[in-house]
């Protein structure tokens, strides 16, 4: 009865618009005043002991600071240039490339809103520009944002970690099969109705430009190897991959593609360098990167310098050779052969030798499959991206009429006096106004959420104390209810759940309470969070609280009820996906099983 009493209190205040976090916290308060022996001592005492131990919320904060810093226009230009280069010259392909310029910026931001603000600014406009209506654009970046949630790293999937005690690791990589395949089936969708509707396609762009805005938008897109390979390779903790990628995040916004701070509007390349200056740039900027990866590997292998040195040494001489033999090919017209076969010997061989190795090994299937994506990623990749993105600076080169030996000085130029650039603002960018504002930004959307899981967790604790969770497993187990059945039950009452509530607020109330029933009827911990942050997604974009329906309104400047009939054809793709999840937990189970082993639970 005590319980009914707390959640009528939860529900009542809700229903006269007191914001969720002050609901949630005031109503536990009350009840442990009035209908418990506690006093306030107590209930500081209980709010302490509800955060404590919860260390991985930590991440929240520094994943917010990044998406912050990521969120800049430029970030988001730059991956929707690769995503139209790469899919827009099909059938409906610049909404297929906001849905893929959607899953990658999630990569980065972790959070939906935040995704459809960055990809729908730009998106949206250019979808009616090319022909389509603004309601099928609204319709598209409000389902696909969703996906910020699901494709690691997500902050929806560090709270239930923390609510559950669960590996944010293992969460992580449960969520990169559904999430791919959330977005190939949004994907599907958008090609089907394109072909009958006859909407437009782009054209063609080659090779060239593929690679190229690959490049512009590599240093954004590195981001997911720092937070995911630092975690998964060892390196360093969820919570210390997190903080890493803001820093990470704030030296590549300022000084690297500088769309904020002091040095916002200066190109690395002077008015009028443009064409000349790109090749050489190409080749030092290489040779500087390559010089800092290796750098980094030898102080992390504890290796002597020197070996990144070396390394870097012999990068220049072949990207100079390479490149003096690219600028003449360009003017004779065997550029593509010469590219073609750079990369087959850069790349290719590498990488069936690679492939020979992973594939004649004794590990699993799974392994291998994973380590051969990695290979393809490592050894063919970089080398294709090198070869035609100075293709591409060729072409320029070309164009201007200027000399290889002209490119390569005003490219070292470049290089040396943005780099001294960099330097000498470095301490002005701390203190800048754009820093500052973000900042500001980041404080207060860290904020509001950690206000909410904070009382979240207040009511999670009373619950606990009161064994709700354990009188909701033995009236369900005693009732018989199977997994399949609980599962239903689940998906029901979060996607109710979802229209009202705050995602990450939502999920620490109802994963303890669910999770010890997961448990004693054999469900997979982790395949039970990819549900729940599935149902969230859903809860996103229905009425009459759904987030992301707000964000697009005010993205593409369209009535609430617009956007809802807008995304309703794409909302049950999402449901047809749910179901999928559901009820085939191998597509969040296989990789983090395969890489870490299965889930022991201790509690």
């Amino acid at each position: 009865m005590d319980v009914a009493i707390l959640f009528g209190m939860v529900i009542a205040f809700l229903a006269i618009g007191v914001p969720i976090a002050v609901a949630l916290g005031l109503s536990s308060t009350l009840f442990l005043l009035v209908l418990s022996d506690s006093s306030l001592a107590s209930v500081a005492q209980s709010l302490y002991q509800a955060m404590a131990g919860h260390y991985t919320l930590l991440a929240i904060p520094f994943f917010i600071l990044a998406s912050s810093f990521m969120s800049t226009g430029g970030v988001a230009r730059r991956i929707i240039d690769f995503a139209i280069a790469v899919i827009g010259h099909v059938r409906g392909g610049l909404a297929i490339a906001g849905v893929l310029a959607c899953m990658l910026f999630a990569a980065l931001s972790g959070s939906s809103p935040a995704t459809v603000v960055a990809v729908g600014s730009i998106v949206i406009t250019g979808m009616v520009k090319s022909g389509y209506s603004k309601d099928f654009a609204a319709g598209v970046i409000c389902n696909a944002g969703t996906l910020g949630i699901l494709i690691p790293p997500s902050i929806v999937m560090v709270v239930y970690a923390s609510a559950t005690d669960v590996s944010v690791g293992r969460m992580f990589l449960a969520g990169v099969i559904p999430g791919l395949l959330a977005g190939f089936m949004l994907m599907v969708t958008i090609y089907v109705i394109a072909r009958i509707k006859n909407l437009p396609k782009g054209e063609w762009l080659g090779w060239s430009e593929i690679f190229s805005t690959i490049l512009t938008a590599s240093w954004g897109l590195f981001l997911m190897v720092v937070i995911l390979g630092g975690i998964y390779g060892g390196v360093f903790t969820p919570t210390e991959a997190a903080a890493i990628a803001s820093i990470y995040a704030f030296i590549v916004s300022i000084f690297i593609y500088r769309d904020m701070g002091p040095l916002k509007g200066r190109p690395w390349l002077q008015e009028g360098e443009e064409d000349v200056g790109l090749l050489g740039m190409r080749i030092w900027g290489f040779t500087l990167v390559t010089l800092i990866l290796y750098g980094i590997g030898c102080f992390v292998m504890d290796f002597p310098m020197s070996i990144a040195l070396w390394a870097a040494g012999i990068f220049l001489v072949v990207a100079l050779i390479l490149g003096a033999l690219m600028a003449q090919a360009v003017k004779d017209g065997w550029e593509m052969l010469l590219a073609v076969g750079a990369v087959g010997v850069f790349g290719v061989l590498p990488l069936l030798a690679a492939l020979w190795s992973i594939w004649t090994s004794d590990v699993g299937v799974i392994f291998q499959v994973i380590q051969s994506v990695m290979a393809l990623m490592l050894l063919l990749l970089p080398p294709a991206v090198f070869v035609f993105a100075m293709l591409r600076a060729a072409e320029r080169l070309n164009v201007s009429g200027e000399t290889y030996d002209r490119s390569v000085m005003v490219g070292a130029t470049a290089i040396l006096r943005s780099n001294f650039e960099n330097i000498v603002m470095a301490v002005p960018a701390l203190v800048h106004k754009d820093t500052k504002q973000t900042l500001l930004e980041a404080g207060k959307l860290t904020v509001m959420l950690m206000f909410i899981v904070a009382n979240a967790l207040i009511l999670k604790h009373v619950l606990t104390d009161e064994q709700v969770p354990q009188h909701i497993t033995e009236a369900m187990l005693a009732a018989g209810l199977g997994p399949i059945t609980f599962l239903i039950i689940v998906n029901v009452i979060l996607l109710i759940g979802g229209q009202f509530m705050e995602p990450s607020g939502l999920i620490v109330i109802v994963a303890p309470l669910v999770f010890p029933i997961a448990i004693q009827l054999g469900i997979d911990p982790i395949h039970l969070g990819i549900i729940m942050v599935v149902n969230m997604e859903i809860g996103m974009i229905t009425p009459p609280v759904g987030l992301n329906l707000f964000v697009t309104s005010g993205v593409a400047n369209m009535s609430m009820m617009r956007v809802v009939r807008a995304a309703l054809p794409f909302l049950a793709v999402l449901f047809v996906f749910l179901i999928m999840v559901t009820y085939i937990p191998w597509l969040s189970t296989v990789l983090p099983t395969a890489y870490m082993g299965p889930e022991i639970i201790t509690n």
